[in-house]
């Protein structure tokens, strides 16, 4: 098992926030409830390369579709889009205090390639995904709230996605999906709950979580498989998750530092397939519940391993049960 080795940069930080403006810029005010629309703003600016920044007020009934780069779309906290936001290779894109909801097409934002912010928005009440980075894309997310979707955020095809300051709940399947070798994708500062699933992990992708909560979600906190990384560090909780803290599957990588895996339902972590975890400083596994089948029926069930090729390393405190043959108790 190795260590991941994602961390929070000062490049990452610096790419949640906006984006330096050009030279020039057009300024255009589209009142939807007037008649006008977000679509027809971006097609009066079709050709020019100067930054166009797009105030909007009202009700906007539309499929917004930008092709471009340098567009800001500004709701000054008070519009809203029923419908959806779809960038196709557009970068230096920024959707700001705006609420994004019902989309027809199911899912509220969509990147294909190019790069996304989301600042002090609200993607809510899709029947699909509430934002899906698709094709190598980047989406950040700010201060933002993701909830009452199918899935809250969907990170495919090698895109990522950093999350900050964001509430993710309420979503009927994951907070967020990762998979098809989406790595670099950040969650911090922000909290994950009420969904079925926290985060899913899968298909060669990877996620660091930094002093954020995976809590009560109706399932598991994290779940893994295929080859993923999971680093769990800075002050993060996952806990309170009815069925399990993390489940990592089929050679999946998962450390944790400084955090705690605490009072979930059937176990703090479950390891099979040749998977493996780290426990390391002052992190803590403790007060996990009833096991069922997991340690043995024991009362709490700290690390339980499926098979004989998943392995522990606990440098941390491990209060409750460990079920696994290879298990290593190293000193701190």
């Amino acid at each position: 098992m190795k260590k991941l080795s994602l961390k929070i940069t000062a490049a990452m930080i610096a790419g949640i926030g906006l984006f330096a403006t050009s030279v020039s810029a057009a300024n255009r005010t589209v009142n939807c409830d007037e008649g006008q629309s977000i679509q027809d703003a971006l097609e009066k600016g079709r050709g020019s390369a100067a930054e166009l920044y797009i105030d909007v007020s009202g009700s906007c009934e539309e499929v917004v579709t930008i092709k471009r780069d340098d567009v800001t779309i500004d709701g000054g906290e008070t519009a809203t889009v029923v419908g959806a936001i779809i960038v196709e290779g557009g970068n230096r894109i920024i959707v700001r205090e705006i609420t994004i909801t019902g989309s027809g097409l199911g899912t509220g934002v969509v990147a294909v390639g190019g790069n996304l912010k989301l600042i002090r928005s609200a993607i809510t009440g899709n029947s699909g995904l509430g934002v899906l980075a698709t094709d190598s894309a980047y989406v950040g997310m700010s201060r933002s709230i993701i909830e009452n979707n199918g899935s809250g955020v969907v990170a495919r095809q090698g895109s990522s996605v950093f999350v900050r300051k964001t509430t993710i709940s309420g979503n009927d399947d994951y907070g967020i999906i990762l998979k098809s070798n989406s790595t670099g994708t950040v969650v911090t500062n922000s909290t994950i709950s009420g969904n079925d699933i926290g985060i899913g992990v899968f298909e060669n992708s990877s996620v660091y979580v930094d002093d954020s909560d995976i809590v009560n979600n109706y399932n598991t906190g994290i779940e893994t498989d295929n080859g993923v990384s999971v680093d769990v560090d800075n002050n993060s909780t996952i806990g309170s998750n009815a069925g399990g803290g993390i489940d990592a599957d089929l050679h999946s990588s998962v450390v944790i530092g400084d955090s705690s895996i605490t009072n979930n339902g059937n176990y703090g972590i479950k390891l099979q397939s040749d998977s493996g975890v780290r426990i390391e400083h002052n992190a803590i596994v403790s007060g996990n519940g009833v096991a069922g089948e997991f340690c043995n029926n024991v009362e709490s069930c700290g690390v339980f391993c499926a098979d004989t090729e998943s392995s522990v390393f606990d440098e941390g405190q491990i209060a409750d049960e460990v079920e696994c043959t290879d298990f290593n108790k190293l000193e701190p």
